[in-house]
This record gives structure tokens, C-alpha cells and sequence, in this order.
């Protein structure tokens, strides 16, 4: 069967080549129609306290988003006049500016700040049509902004730059890696138009999912560049080692492709499986990049299979005539030392293993970005941190239900962080709107309006209202009745915003303002009892809690269990995967427990230097090391049984080394510089740690296969090697 199909892809390989030139072309074309997704909240689980209130919020209040502007050195009354601009602007709620709290004197400079509150369904374009604006403006110099939609544009614009910059130093560095390592200075060229094909046919069909995340976006062209690598080699190498037997080159390439149909199919799926295991996070980003980066092993895989086959061919006489000698590794040698110090090696390495295990234990976990170098620092810095938490509880305007909002806001006010009020200011109907809902008798009305109180008395009695009104009531009347009237009208004007902003058709929102930091045991402390007291104020009521710490929160709850589930579903998958390729269920336990050992060496830097572990990090590169490097040790352990049929235990290892170790080598030193690269050309948190672990995972996974695989296949050889190897009995030699 597998003949068969080697056999017609050789004799299609004109047809090939094209098929895979239009895919490329189309997919090249859909890569600016996928839709990048910057909003972790939008992959938090639908039975999270942040999800749920999102959607109770969005229901009854539609796509609001806070933005804060800070200016430098502006002119007395500027930014007054820009809030005021700004209040009449379609697509803004409200701009507040108040100029004793909201300006603030720091190193001889003067920051002013203006309290935005948007109401458009693209805020990010409506902050860039904003920022264009003050621009162009002559009498206003430096500013700031900050919130959620400043946030997407600057993660947006240096992922974008960054993402290019990234692959192309990527790419020059697998050149120079490959050419170090290749058999002909011609076959980078072939690697490089394999990879770059089954890279952007995978970009192309994301098109198909209705968003992929900005993580993804930014790390999956590079990692499939770096996990796939070695499928390529296998095939190019085999092809190689055949053609010096058979002078056909189609014949040698039927031959290849059935050779390396096995380890490359159990290579991609053992990868496959890792990422797979990704998708059952709730957190659903998990399933986002596991599922994409699935997606482009498929994809590479394939694209060696029916694509590379016959760029070999086509480009044969270019490969034998820059053909060279590859460098030596040196893989004997490692082999022989391995061998000598069998008995030694593995006890120290399996010392460090357990110990990095308990260190790795005490790892700090983080679930949002603290980095410093987000610009809405600057604001906070200057003003502080405006740590905001949207609280909401059922929608009711009567005098006993907006008495227990104020009996609230007085428990509120009261919670402690490290000796000082944790919440710093409260924004509800009864605060901000606090005139429109307290009761005037005739002679304050009259004080306020200039209308005599016996007229007013006469209104009022009129309306039923008696000789004390609440202001609410009193403006709405007065607004049907007296619609000329500009003041009236304007009193009107404020109280809708008022209720429009905190009381909707189904629930009433407060917003809370907190000086302290995003996540913490401390926060999620005071974030506790924030709940409770929501939770005690309207017992059995539905209510609900949204804001950056809520998420974050929510996020830390499911992690221990995603943990599980990442680590259990990617070792059982791999052992089965290995299990099927091998026959003998030794294998997969030894080459699991090499992996999971260099995961566990791996985190235990983290502790080691007092570097905190973004969650995320934490799972892909589990699921990445578990899934892919483990194909290091997937291919010297067959290379060590395939030789062992014929050879003793030591010339056994010695030749599985010097076989593997090229492979091992390249698609290491690639994975590991891949990282790097990410590691140092990005500046967005999130992506940033993903790559610094993983260079740091791959260096560690190879080291170990290398050093400590081979000493355990040579010590457990009567469990590991065929039954009909070539003679009983250990080696000495």
C-alpha cells in the first residue's frame, strides 16, 4: 500500500508541484482576511464570573470602554476646553475633568487628565481617529492614553512589526543552521520552500475560524518552522543514504517516502498530540493555538509527503553537484561516553531531575501582564493605578433599594489593602448621580429655580407630587412640560446620562476604582470580600463582577485543572503513539519520563532566579516539549533498536548517535533559537516569556536525550532491544 502511494506521488510530482503553487498563491491572498482577536476575555469560559457578567453588562448597558488621556504642559483652560470638545463628541458618553484631582504636578511637569467613557462599537478606531486628531493640534503637545483600547493598538502595532522582524531572523538563522548541517549547499533551498509553503498554506486557512488570537498569531508561524523541521531533514537525509545504493532517483525517493512514512507520522503525531491536549483548557485560547498550530503539523507534514518529493527530484542534479561533506557532530563519540559512564550518568541526572522537581514546585504563576513597559504605566504612575471593577446587582430606582446602594458603598469603602482603603473612589446613580435622586422640599426648589414656592407648591400639587419631591421625578415632568426650556432641558440631558450609565433594564452597575495591583493572594483577597459583600447586600439576587482582576481571578481558578488535563492527555496520548510505533511499553515510559524530567528542569529556573511563570507559558511549552522534542528521543531510541539487531550494545548506541544526532542537532538548535528569537525581538509580555522558556526547554530536552537516554537504552537493553538481537549477553568492550 505504502509502495503504491510512494510510487504515484514520484509519478505525479509535475502535478504536485502545481497543486501546491495554487494553494499557496490562495492561501497567500486569505492571510489578510483572518481576523486577530487582541481580547483574552473573549477565551474565558462561559461559566465564569467574568463571562457572565460581560454578558450581563453588554445586554443592558451595549459596548461601553473607558479610556484615560493625560496631557503634558498644556495651557491654563485646554484641557478643559478638549473635555468639553470631547462631551459633544458622537461616540463619547461623557469626558470628565476635574481640575484639582485630575492634575497633578511631577518632576517639573504638569499632567492633566480627562476621564473618558466611550460608546461606539470600534473603540480601537475611534482612539486612532483620536489620537490623529491631537496630532494635527497645535496647542496640545505630549500625550497619553490608556485603557483597553490604547492597549489592543499597542499590542497591534508591535506585533506587527515584531511578528516580520522575528521570522526573518528566524529564517537567516535556519539557513545558517541548515547549511552547517546539510549534505549539499542546495538543500536549504528545499527546506526553505517547503517550510515557507506549508507556513503560509496554514496562515491562509486560518481564515476559516471566525478570530485566532493575537498569541497565536504571533508565535505559530514560527514554532511550525521549528517543530516541523525535522520531517523535512528525515526525508532529504534517507533519500541521500538510498541514493548511494540505487542510482534511480525516483526509485530511491519511492524507497525514502516508505521509509520515512513511519517516523514522520509518528513524529507529527506525537506533536499533534501535545498540541492537542491544549484544546480541552477551559480557557479556550488553548484551544485556539492548539488547534491552529495542529492544523500547520498537518499541513507540513503533508507538504513533505507530496510537495518536497518532487522539488528533490525536480532540483536532483543541483543537490549531487553542491553536494559536501557534513560537519561532523560527533555523535560517536558522545555515543561511546554515554556508554562509558552508563552507570553514573543516569544517577546524576535523575538526582538533578527530582530535585528540580521539587524546585519547579515552587514556582510563582502570573495570569495577566505585569510588565513596565505597557505605556499605560505612565499614567499611573503620575495618577496612580486605576485598578476598575464594574459591580452588578438588580435594577430597581426605589428610595429603599438606592438606601441599600449607599449602606453598600459604605462596606465598600471600608475594605483594607496593607493598611489603607483599597477602594479609592465609587462612580454609581447614588454618587455621581446623588443630586438627581435625593428630595427637595418647595423652598430648596425654589431656591435652585428662582420660582416662588407658591407657584411651585401649585405645580407640585398638581403633579401629586406633595411638598417634597425627588429630583428625578421632578426633572422628568418638568421636561415633558416645559420643553422650551433650555435648563430644564439640559437638567434632563445629564439625569438619562446618569441612568443610562448605572441603571439598565435588568441590572444597575457601580464602578470601583482600586490603587492597587491587577492580581495578587492580597487582591484576589480584597476581590473576595468585595464579592461577598455584593453577595450578602442582594442575597439570591443575580449578580455579577467584571474587570482585568475578575478575569485574572477567573483564569487562576481553572489553571490547576487545565494543568491536569494539559499533562495527562499529552503524556497518555504520546505513550499510546510511541507504544504503537515500538511494541513494547518500556519504551514510551523511558522517553516520557526523559521529557517530563527536562519540563521539570526547565520550570525550575523560573524559581531559580525568581521569575514569575505567565500560566500560558507554563502550558504550551509542557504541551510543546511533551508533543515535539520528544521526537529527539523517539528517533535515537529506533535508531538504537534498528542497529541493536545486528550490533552489541555499545557499537549499538555509538551508531544510533552518530545517525540521530545530525537531526537531533538541527531541529534543536533551530527550536531552541526560534525561541530566542521570540524571546528577545518581542516586547509583548504574553509572547514574549512563551519564547524564552521554550529556548531554554529545547536546550534542556536535547542535553538530556542525548546524555541520559542513551545510558538508560543501554542499561535497560533486555527490555528494550528486539528479542532477535544479534547475540545475548552485556558488552564490556
Amino acid at each position: 500500500m505504502l509502495g503504491k502511494i510512494a510510487r504515484r506521488v514520484v509519478l505525479m510530482r509535475r502535478q504536485m508541484i502545481l497543486i501546491f503553487a495554487v494553494l499557496t498563491v490562495v492561501s497567500a491572498c486569505l492571510i489578510g482576511k483572518t481576523v486577530i482577536n487582541y481580547d483574552f476575555t473573549d477565551y474565558l469560559s462561559a461559566d465564569t464570573v467574568t463571562r457572565k457578567s460581560l454578558d450581563m453588562m453588554e445586554k443592558d448597558f451595549g459596548n461601553t470602554d473607558q479610556l484615560t488621556i493625560m496631557f503634558e504642559n498644556l495651557d491654563d483652560g485646554v484641557c478643559g476646553a478638549v473635555a468639553s470638545d470631547l462631551h459633544a463628541r458622537e461616540g463619547i458618553l461623557r469626558a470628565m475633568h476635574n481640575p484639582e484631582s485630575n492634575t497633578r504636578i511631577m518632576d517639573g511637569v504638569k499632567y492633566e487628565r480627562i476621564e473618558v467613557f466611550l460608546e461606539c462599537e470600534d473603540s480601537v478606531q475611534f482612539v486612532l481617529d483620536l489620537m490623529e486628531e491631537f496630532d494635527a493640534r497645535a496647542d496640545i503637545g505630549k500625550f497619553h492614553l490608556s485603557g483597553p483600547a490604547p492597549q489592543t493598538i499597542k499590542l497591534k502595532e508591535n506585533i506587527m512589526r515584531e511578528v516580520v522582524i522575528a521570522m526573518a531572523i528566524a529564517s537567516a538563522v535556519v539557513l545558517a543552521v541548515l547549511l552547517l548541517t546539510s549534505h549539499s549547499w542546495f538543500d536549504p533551498v528545499i527546506f526553505i520552500i517547503v517550510l515557507i509553503v506549508s507556513i503560509v498554506i496554514n496562515m491562509g486557512t486560518n481564515w476559516i475560524f471566525p478570530s485566532i488570537s493575537f498569541v497565536t498569531f504571533a508565535v505559530c508561524a514560527i514554532l511550525q518552522l521549528a517543530l516541523a523541521m525535522d520531517y523535512s531533514i528525515m526525508l532529504l537525509h534517507d533519500y541521500c543514504d538510498i541514493l548511494k545504493e540505487s542510482k534511480d532517483r525516483a526509485e530511491a525517493m519511492e524507497r525514502a517516502l516508505k521509509r520515512v512514512f513511519m517516523p514522520v507520522s509518528s513524529s507529527a503525531l506525537t506533536t499533534i498530540a501535545g498540541l492537542v491536549s491544549l484544546m480541552f483548557m477551559s480557557f479556550t485560547v488553548g484551544f485556539d493555538i492548539g488547534i491552529v498550530l495542529s492544523k500547520g503539523i498537518l499541513i507540513s507534514m503533508l507538504t513533505v509527503f507530496f510537495l518536497m518529493p518532487a522539488l528533490i527530484l525536480a532540483f536532483s542534479r543541483e543537490l549531487e553537484r553542491f553536494s559536501h561533506k557534513p560537519v561532523r557532530l560527533g555523535g560517536g563519540k558522545i555515543g561511546a561516553f554515554a556508554y562509558a559512564a552508563r552507570k553514573i550518568l543516569p544517577v546524576v541526572l535523575i538526582a538533578v531531575i527530582v530535585v528540580s522537581c521539587a524546585f519547579q514546585g515552587k514556582n510563582e504563576y502570573v495570569f495577566t501582564d505585569d510588565s513596565s513597559n505597557i505605556e499605560s504605566n505612565i499614567v499611573s504612575r503620575v495618577f496612580g493605578l486605576s485598578n476598575q471593577l464594574v459591580l452588578l446587582f438588580p435594577a430597581d430606582m426605589s428610595d429603599e433599594a438606592l438606601d441599600t446602594q449607599r449602606q453598600m458603598i459604605d462596606k465598600l469603602m471600608s475594605v483594607s489593602y496593607q493598611g489603607r482603603p483599597a477602594v479609592t473612589s465609587i462612580t454609581s446613580l447614588v454618587t455621581t448621580g446623588e443630586a438627581a435622586v435625593k428630595y427637595y422640599s418647595l423652598k430648596e426648589i425654589s431656591q435652585l429655580s428662582g420660582i416662588s414656592e407658591i407657584a411651585l407648591g401649585m405645580y407640585t400639587g398638581s403633579m401629586g407630587f406633595g411638598t417634597c419631591v425627588r429630583g428625578d421625578a421632578l426633572v422628568d415632568k418638568a421636561a415633558e412640560i416645559m420643553t422650551e426650556n433650555k435648563m430644564i432641558q439640559t437638567l434632563k440631558e445629564t439625569l438619562d446620562f446618569a441612568r443610562s450609565m448605572f441603571v439598565g433594564k435588568t441590572y444597575s452597575r457601580m464602578i470601583l476604582l482600586m490603587d492597587i495591583p491587577y492580581f495578587g493572594d492580597e487582591m484576589f483577597r480584597v476581590l473576595d470580600e468585595i464579592t461577598q459583600i455584593l453577595k450578602d447586600t442582594y442575597p439570591g439576587e443575580e449578580v455579577g463582577v467584571a474587570g482585568a482582576t475578575m478575569s485574572s481571578y477567573d483564569i487562576s481558578s481553572a489553571f490547576e485543572s487545565d494543568m491536569l488535563i494539559v499533562n495527562l492527555i499529552s503524556i497518555a496520548a504520546v505513550v499510546l503513539i510511541i507504544f504503537l510505533s515500538f511494541r513494547k511499553i518500556v519504551i514510551p515510559v523511558i522517553l516520557v519520563c526523559v521529557i517530563q524530567g527536562a519540563i521539570w528542569v526547565t520550570l525550575s529556573f523560573s524559581t531559580l532566579i525568581g521569575e514569575k511563570i505567565f500560566f500560558m507559558c507554563y502550558l504550551i511549552i509542557t504541551a510543546i516539549m511533551m508533543g515535539a522534542t520528544i521526537d529527539y528521543a523517539i528517533l535515537l531510541s529506533r535508531n538504537y533498536v534498528r542497529s541493536r539487531r545486528e550490533k552489541m550494545p555499545r557499537e549499538a548506541i555509538i551508531d544510533a548517535m552518530e545517525a540521530s544526532l545530525p537531526t537531533i542537532f538541527t531541529s534543536g538548535v533551530i527550536l531552541a533559537l526560534s525561541g530566542f528569537i521570540i524571546g528577545n525581538v518581542c516586547s509583548v509580555y504574553y509572547i514574549y516569556s512563551i519564547g524564552q522558556m521554550l529556548s531554554r526547554g529545547a536546550v534542556i530536552s536535547m542535553l538530556l536525550v542525548v546524555l541520559l537516554l542513551p545510558a538508560m537504552l543501554v542499561n535497560l537493553d533486555k527490555m528494550v532491544a528486539p528479542k532477535d538481537r544479534f547475540r545475548e549477553g552485556s558488552d564490556n568492550g
